[in-house]
């Protein structure tokens, strides 16, 4: 129980004072506080944040990222770092799960802030006319109460493509109680695992006293939708991870580590889980009369093979004759290389990047294409 109150003492103090434990996010964009839009109260905050790389969507349809729990800057970084072309809105309500509760069981309150967030991009001629065609739930810790109230609604989960859950998904220990509490959770997991939606979550080994760790409730799960945890052995941001569970698009990572201190880790790494759903994501989309539908004048495809290692093939198609533009992209948003940059006929085109050996350590990198106003970044990976 100790290190429970240790861990909640911890959690508090980087939300409200975060440079006392860890350095400010890196991201950089426009915020919009919707904290009395919303009418919230003392100690509770909401904001509405659009990176600097943000590109407005050709048919002005936005992704979403819907965070709960956390500081501004943590919950940035979780989108800036991924580089994902979304919105984020950010919620805190307090330190542990009773407000989410509270809050999200006046179920108008879920549709209110996705009102609320898309009058504010359109008053400030962010999007002239956005509506959302991806909706991701993120959460951290005490959050996963409000994302418990929101799934009850069946018009709200519909809505919802995916969900990533940072060390923070507890239950009654009561097996009645966490059987109806656990309810919606495991029919988003069966889901996943039937890629009808993604659900990406990390864990702890923290122990718990009077309700489920985050252990219990991801073995719940686990056995719910028939599969299994298997060993594997990995060192990562979050520390040392010990067990993974992959099926369909239910993707789950255990690790040890039993302090305030790892508990966090989960929250600083969830640019990761973004950046997992995002791949997931671009699976689902590269149909060609999906594409098409969406009335841009090309098609991009995930480069192969990826991960790569000296050199990999990028293709593209172009519906029409279009001016063309194939930039290559670090982390920090900075361009290390123009592939293309000319006019091109309607057709199907590769092109390959070939690394000078030693210039690029491993990491991640991006690639955008460019045609007019219609522009499309897709993620690949450098394994040496």
């Amino acid at each position: 129980m100790n290190c429970i109150f240790k861990l909640i003492k911890y959690s508090l103090i980087v939300l409200i004072f975060p440079s006392i434990i860890a350095a400010q996010g890196v991201g950089k964009g426009t915020r919009f506080d919707l904290t009395s839009k919303l009418n919230l109260t003392s100690g509770q905050f909401a904001q509405l944040f659009i990176p600097d790389y943000y590109v407005k969507p050709a048919d002005d349809s936005i992704m979403l990222v819907f965070h709960f729990h956390s500081a501004s800057w943590a919950a940035e970084d979780q989108v800036y770092k991924s580089r994902v072309n979304a919105v984020l809105f950010n919620i805190h309500l307090g330190g542990l799960s009773s407000p989410y509760q509270n809050y999200f069981t006046t179920q108008t309150n879920f549709q209110k802030i996705l009102d609320t967030c898309l009058s504010v991009i359109k008053t400030n001629g962010v999007i002239p006319n956005p509506k959302i065609k991806y909706l991701i739930l993120s959460s951290f810790s005490a959050g996963y109460a409000g994302v418990r109230e929101i799934f009850k609604n069946t018009s709200y989960y519909n809505k919802i493509n995916a969900l990533t859950l940072a060390d923070g998904l507890h239950s009654n220990s009561d097996p009645g109680t966490m059987a109806t509490q656990m309810k919606d959770f495991l029919q988003f997991a069966k889901d996943a695992r039937d890629k009808k939606k993604i659900m990406i979550l990390t864990h702890s080994s923290i122990p718990t006293s009077g309700y489920e760790s985050t252990t219990k409730t991801a073995d719940y799960l686990i056995s719910g939708i028939g599969a299994s945890r298997v060993n594997f052995s990995a060192f990562d941001e979050i520390g040392n991870q010990t067990s993974k569970c992959d099926t369909g698009y239910f993707r789950l990572k255990g690790y040890t580590g039993q302090t305030a201190d790892d508990h966090m880790k989960h929250l600083y790494a969830m640019n990761k889980m973004l950046e997992q759903v995002i791949a997931i994501l671009n699976i689902s989309t590269t149909d060609v009369a999906d594409e098409i539908s969406t009335q841009k004048t090309f098609i991009l495809y995930q480069n192969f093979p990826n991960p790569f290692n000296g050199e990999t093939s990028i293709k593209y198609s172009v519906l029409s004759r279009e001016r063309i533009t194939l930039r290559i992209y670090d982390v920090l948003g900075r361009e290390i290389a123009a592939l293309v940059d000319e006019v091109k006929e309607a057709g199907s085109y590769n092109v390959t990047w070939k690394i000078e050996n030693g210039k690029f350590t491993s990491g991640i990198f991006f690639y955008q294409l460019r045609s007019g106003s219609f522009v499309e970044m897709k993620k690949m990976i450098l394994l040496k």
